[in-house]
């Protein structure tokens, strides 16, 4: 796949015969477990390879080129060299010029400071940057590149003697001496002191020229200097050689000089260029010495038959791309084929764009590191000047692969573009169509998968060249991963509280591959009776406490995650929507009421004399109940209940009747009432009981107490007009009156 062109009339080529000769290349990245190609005009393609090194991935993504005058690559810069941009707005710049941007990778290395290249800059045989001695990639006008070093001889003529200068628009070293243009920036960005003449230049500057420059200001202040438009400046540093310094002396405004510069004789064909820090392969074998570190890359290779590959490796992101070192980019290059290579900038400004077939705009195809498409100081475009037929020529599906779990949906999208590339409307009929026995496909896009292997989506109609694209099918996956869709967590272990609801979602993976995959692609099952779970991954807790697994299957694989379901609350008999719950929660806490067994408070069953007066013992911290004043036959020494009814009994608080307590009698309103009054010593009280139609069934003993509760509204009406006296009280009723007594 990654050796020959891609040159079908209808692309029917199989995703098997893709990833195998993919896999015969990709050693040095590690094993294949993903990719693509896809045709994007005029002698491009698109190659995009996930690979697995044993602990991680790498992803590359690059473009290979033919050579053609109908495409060619283009070197392009800011409106200013050390001006920056992104892809689009260096694009836009092209656009302008009526060249249609198909592609393009970052180019080369910068001062960050100030965005200086640090390399050659050539665009459209104009010289914006020396070379500073680095290695260059240059760009014929009909598409073929150069590889290796300009070696730029620039000097200049100033009476009968010649003196070299470093460098064509790079800033001025200590010592040294150079010439800026109005293409550098609005200004030089000199620091130090010297000289600057503003010239008039007869002509703008090439790899190989004579220029006359004439002086019409002399500026010896030092610091930067204005480059007025369609002029030069010509600066030199108060520590160059004592002979130029004589020499640039000798300048006043009207005078001239001779600008001469001159490059390799291979370059003389050259029209666009940039720079390159290292080299990564010449004559087809691997550079050494190359620095250390893995980061993201980007590279240019040539191979033997002139094509060009346009490259970029992603990092920096573990589970993505963890990015390589020089010299493994540069074995990839030559394992790619190319016989020449050499480095782009990398890290996060490694950055490839290109229009898909049948889109109108660029896509952002590799992963930034910093997570946006950073500024740079220049970019290389694959660019067109041909101009749009309107008629669709070449159809494209899209996505250009999928891997997808048996009985997944996943829709393909179909767009069509015309000879140059150009996005189309299609005005034919397409036929879509899967490999037998992997599904079916609709006419709108619509792909349910069955079965399993490997296969194609394929698009064709009459008079247009088709489109295929690759589908993996998988019926058993290697994983299955379970998470929580409120969360986004992954889940191994479950601990959810009882007739709580969890939505679960499952992902699979084959071959270190993520496969499309639904919900309902998966079998879901409880044990251990912790509740249920719905074929959408809805699990829906008990009402008690349990202990189980949830299993999710998919084919032959399946995953268990444990579950604990648990009461969160004290008691499984008091849920929050009770309207006794805050009481309960509050007299509970207090320690003045426990359960009548564990986890169960039993709200409504009737409280017992002596459990009221056992809350109240409580609720005074269990003090010593001393010797009581009257000793009840039916309150034995050593129960629950004794020294809280001894306690109430020398307090005043009970009385009993005919020498018995009766704890073990439920309740009465009245009588909680009298319990509580006496509890909170008897106060006065100015309640009335005439609301209530039976009132009069109230105990002469109790009348004040009734009162008080209900002035109080610790206790209120069983209705609007019935007190009922003599009625139970439940537990959940008087932990709600001690709640009410409390605030």
């Amino acid at each position: 796949m990654r050796s020959k062109k891609f040159v079908r009339v209808v692309a029917l080529i199989t995703a098997l015969c893709l990833i195998l000769m993919t896999a015969a290349l990709a050693d040095v990245l590690g094993e294949l477990i993903n990719g693509h190609e896809t045709y994007l005009g005029a002698g491009m393609e698109l190659s995009k390879g996930v690979y697995w090194t044993g602990s991680d991935y790498q992803t590359e993504n690059y473009i290979e080129y033919t050579p053609s005058s109908a495409v060619r690559p283009v070197v392009v810069s800011g409106s200013k060299l050390c001006n920056y941009g992104n892809f689009s707005s260096m694009a836009s710049l092209l656009e302008k010029e009526g060249k249609h941007v198909i592609a393009g990778i970052n180019g080369d290395y910068y001062v960050v400071a100030n965005y200086e290249p640090l390399g050659i800059v050539l665009q459209n045989g104009k010289l914006l940057s020396s070379d500073a001695g680095h290695w260059a990639v240059g760009f014929t006008n009909d598409g073929n590149a150069v590889f290796g070093m300009p070696n730029l001889k620039i000097s200049i003529q100033i009476g009968d003697k010649e003196f070299a200068l470093d460098a064509v628009n790079k800033t001025r070293r200590d010592g040294g001496a150079v010439i800026y243009t109005d293409d550098y920036s609005y200004a030089t960005k000199n620091t130090g002191n010297g000289t600057d003449i503003v010239c008039a230049i007869d002509g703008s500057l090439s790899l190989n020229c004579t220029r006359t420059l004439t002086a019409e200001k002399i500026i010896t202040t030092g610091g930067a200097v204005s480059i007025p438009s369609g002029k030069a400046v010509l600066s030199i540093s108060e520590n160059a050689t004592e002979e130029l310094k004589a020499a640039v002396a000798s300048i006043t405004e009207g005078s001239s000089a001779v600008l001469k510069i001159s490059s390799e004789a291979e370059w003389a064909d050259v029209s666009y260029a940039i720079g390159s820090l290292y080299k990564l392969v010449t004559d087809g074998a691997v550079v050494g010495g190359l620095p250390g570190g893995t980061a993201p890359r980007t590279a240019v290779g040539k191979k033997a038959d002139g094509s060009l590959v346009f490259y970029t490796v992603d990092g920096r992101k573990s589970g993505y791309s963890v990015g390589i070192t020089m010299t493994k980019l540069a074995e990839r290059m030559a394992e790619l084929g190319c016989v020449e290579a050499s480095i782009m900038d990398g890290g996060g400004s490694t950055s490839l764009n290109a229009i898909y077939l049948g889109d109108s705009s660029a896509s952002q195809i590799n992963n930034p590191s910093d997570g946006y498409q950073r500024s740079v100081t220049n970019y290389i475009m694959l660019v067109t000047e041909n101009k749009p037929t309107g008629i669709a020529s070449r159809l494209a599906l899209y996505p250009l692969s999928t891997n997808i779990l048996s009985g997944a949906v996943s829709t393909f999208v179909l767009k069509a573009a015309d000879d140059n590339g150009y996005a189309a409307a299609i005005n034919k009929p397409v036929k879509l169509a899967v490999t037998s026995g992997l599904g079916t496909i609709s006419t709108d896009g619509t792909f349910k998968a069955s079965g399993e292997g490997r296969g194609n989506v394929t698009a064709d109609a009459d008079g247009m060249i088709g489109a295929s694209v690759q589908i993996n099918v998988v019926a058993s996956p290697d994983s299955i991963t379970v998470k929580d869709e409120s969360s986004g967590k992954t889940v191994s272990a479950l601990a959810v509280s009882t007739d709580s609801v969890t939505q679960l979602t499952a992902a699979a993976m084959k071959n270190h591959v993520s496969l499309i995959s639904q919900d309902t692609c998966y079998t879901w099952d409880v044990d251990g009776g912790i509740g249920t779970i719905s074929n959408d991954g809805t699990f829906t807790a008990g009402k008690q406490n349990a202990s189980g697994n949830i299993t999710v299957r998919a084919g032959s694989m399946s995953v268990k995650i444990p579950v604990t379901v648990t009461n969160p609350e004290k008691y499984d008999d008091v849920k929050k929507t009770d309207w006794f719950y805050d009481a309960v929660k509050f007299i509970s806490d207090a320690g003045a009421m426990s359960g009548t067994a564990d986890r169960i408070f039993s709200p409504n069953t009737p409280m017992t004399r002596a459990m009221v007066v056992t809350v109240l013992y409580r609720l005074e911290n269990s003090p010593d109940p001393g010797t009581p004043n009257t000793v009840f036959s039916d309150v034995p020494e050593g129960q629950w209940f004794t020294r809280a009814v001894y306690w109430a009994s020398s307090k005043g608080i009970v009385q009993g009747y005919g020498g018995k307590f009766d704890p073990y009698a439920p309740i009465s309103r009245e009588q909680l009432a009298a319990i509580l009054y006496r509890f909170s010593d008897s106060p006065e009280t100015a309640g009335s009981l005439e609301q209530f139609t039976d009132a009069s069934q109230v105990s002469q003993w109790a009348d004040s107490a009734m009162r008080w509760a209900v002035e109080r509204k610790l206790i209120s009406g069983m209705t609007d007009t019935q007190l009922s006296p003599g009625s139970t009280a439940t537990r959940a009723q008087v932990a709600a009156i001690l709640y009410r007594m409390a605030d």
